[in-house]
């Protein structure tokens, strides 16, 4: 050990070293600061801080500090036997233990998960109700015409529910569990879209395949819903797929692009070529346009 680490020691980092020294033990980290984590290798952060006036500099930072804000690059590819491998490996054997989990007791079912609703049955009703409002109100509007003042007393704002009730019948709900879409099977109906048979259970061809995918699931699983769903994905997963799609770039990059009015895009891949402004030439008529007929002047601007 040198003397400036032997100077630097406690009362009691001294006395370790005597007590080493006596026992005739190799002097190191471990003897001298036992559980400390300079006995093991750590990765170093690979870029400063910078400080501000928000954010100043401590006037005594923390030796650790230095360990910090390590990137997840590094991380992911720290060298065995180092403290974040070994922390990688824990996180690993935890979150797959709990992905093991979910897949034994899987929920049969969630009423969170839905994968369509384009028109439900609250958006069915209130077209219909809609509809009878201004039905309602566009009646009254022609007995004031009419009648003038002595319409007063007709108004009312009870709605006509035999119309709601007629209209709804037209209308049939998707029997996929996860699709809430209602579609008509009468084609005299508010929407006056397309119609389908009366017998049809599902809106879509793809709800009818999403029905008999989630049958099979349930029975090798033992639930509906798609695995994904309730199996969480792992960090390093999720780290992977951030790193495939995304970039790093530095602050000063992306502010002198934006000063050129250039937008910095995290996503990688090769942007794409804005395309070229056709140039506008003048005619006089569609057929010297299309070629059909060759028109010459001795103005220059007309010779195209």
């Amino acid at each position: 050990m040198t003397k400036a680490v032997a100077a630097k020691l406690s009362k009691a980092g001294r006395a370790l070293i005597e007590i080493a020294e006596a026992e005739g033990k190799t002097i190191t980290y471990e003897n001298v600061y036992p559980g400390s984590v300079f006995t093991h290798k750590i990765l170093k952060a690979r870029h400063k801080p910078l400080y501000s006036k928000d954010f100043p500099k401590p006037k005594k930072p923390s030796i650790l500090e230095r360990f910090a804000n390590v990137d997840e690059v590094y991380l992911k590819r720290a060298p065995k036997g180092s403290l974040e491998y070994e922390a990688l490996q824990r996180v690993k054997k935890s979150e797959s233990a709990d992905q093991e989990k979910a897949r034994i007791c899987p929920p049969v079912t969630d009423r969170s998960y839905v994968e369509r609703s384009d028109f439900t049955l609250h958006d069915l009703y209130n077209d219909i109700r809609s509809v009878m409002e201004w039905y309602s109100i566009a009646t009254y509007l022609m007995r004031l015409l009419i009648f003038s003042n002595s319409a007063l007393v007709t108004y009312t704002d009870r709605l006509d529910w035999e119309y709601y009730r007629s209209e709804r019948k037209k209308f049939r709900s998707c029997r996929y569990k996860y699709c809430l879409n209602m579609f008509a099977i009468e084609g005299d109906n508010i929407r006056q879209g397309d119609v389908k048979r009366t017998d049809s259970r599902y809106c879509c061809d793809t709800c009818r395949k999403a029905d008999y995918d989630a049958t099979e699931r349930y029975k090798k699983h033992g639930s509906y819903l798609p695995v994904y769903f309730y199996v969480e994905q792992t960090t390093e997963h999720i780290g992977d797929t951030a790193r495939m799609r995304e970039v790093a770039k530095p602050l000063e990059a992306i502010e002198r692009r934006n000063a050129k009015g250039i937008a910095t895009s995290p996503m990688k891949g090769k942007q794409q070529k804005r395309a070229e402004k056709p140039e506008f030439k003048p005619f006089l008529t569609v057929n010297i346009a299309t070629g059909e007929v060759k028109y010459t002047s001795e103005n220059h601007l007309y010779r195209y």
